[in-house]
């Protein structure tokens, strides 16, 4: 799961981003927004987000400022700058500071979803480089690309720690350490923050029932849905469905 953080002055413009991105996106964690440049940064500390959708011009700091703060301390942040000016000294000062896209408002959905993707392939990949385990000599460079692959197209399945172990070939317990430290959060956490990304993609775009919904994103028994639901944010899912649909 990888958490995205949206950074915009703008209600209207947030909310938009945050329909855009749970429409295409079942393995992100969109985490708490920032209206402003100094909560970007304050936030970038605390969620330590892996891309940041940003607005180039807002208050108190502009993105570009904020940029500058956060690039300090998260160097492999993969920032998407959002900006109403199609200047290119606005572009290329955005890429000088470490941003690694530059897209113009109003964006197109289909470029912030490309953007996004782009993003998640370089922290992906950059991931999948990083050192880990004394005997991991023998695990390939690419098993954290692999697997995760692997788990974003059976999530709704009856996919374990067994399974997902057993298809990169590694013992189920030196799996679930590995996984942890590359990706951030246990395997649980991972399978089921895309479950409940995908089950409110849903609420909010289907008529489907709680039932269904749960049926659909891998769990056989609503009630557990439920629990798991309240665990992870805060509120049931039927409370959930009535308030944002």
């Amino acid at each position: 799961m990888y958490k995205l953080m949206i950074v915009e002055d703008e209600p209207i413009e947030r909310k938009a981003l945050r329909m855009i991105l749970n429409r295409n996106f079942f393995n992100l964690d969109i985490v708490e927004d920032a209206k402003n440049g100094i909560e970007a940064v304050e936030l970038a500390k605390i969620y330590k987000p892996h891309i940041i959708l940003m607005d180039v011009k807002m208050p108190e700091n502009t993105g570009l400022e904020a940029q500058k703060r956060i690039i300090k301390f998260l160097p492999e942040v993969k920032t998407i700058m959002l900006t109403a000016y199609s200047d290119f000294d606005y572009a290329q000062e955005a890429i000088k500071v470490g941003a690694v896209d530059y897209l113009l408002k109003p964006a197109n959905p289909n470029d912030i979803k490309i953007a996004v993707e782009k993003a998640i392939t370089a922290t992906r990949n950059k991931e999948s480089r990083k050192p880990t385990h004394p005997q991991s000599n023998d695990v390939p460079e690419n098993i954290l690309d692999a697997v995760i692959t692997y788990i974003d197209n059976n999530f709704t399945e009856k996919i374990t720690l067994d399974t997902a172990a057993k298809f990169v070939h590694l013992h189920p317990q030196y799996f679930s350490k590995y996984f942890k430290k590359n990706v951030g959060v246990t395997f649980t956490d991972y399978i089921a923050k895309l479950r409940i990304e995908r089950a409110k993609n849903l609420m909010i775009n289907t008529d489907k029932t709680i039932a269904q919904i749960s049926s659909e994103v891998g769990y056989t028994d609503p009630a557990y849905f439920s629990k798991v639901f309240l665990k992870y944010e805060k509120q049931s899912p039927y409370k959930y469905k009535r308030s944002n649909c």
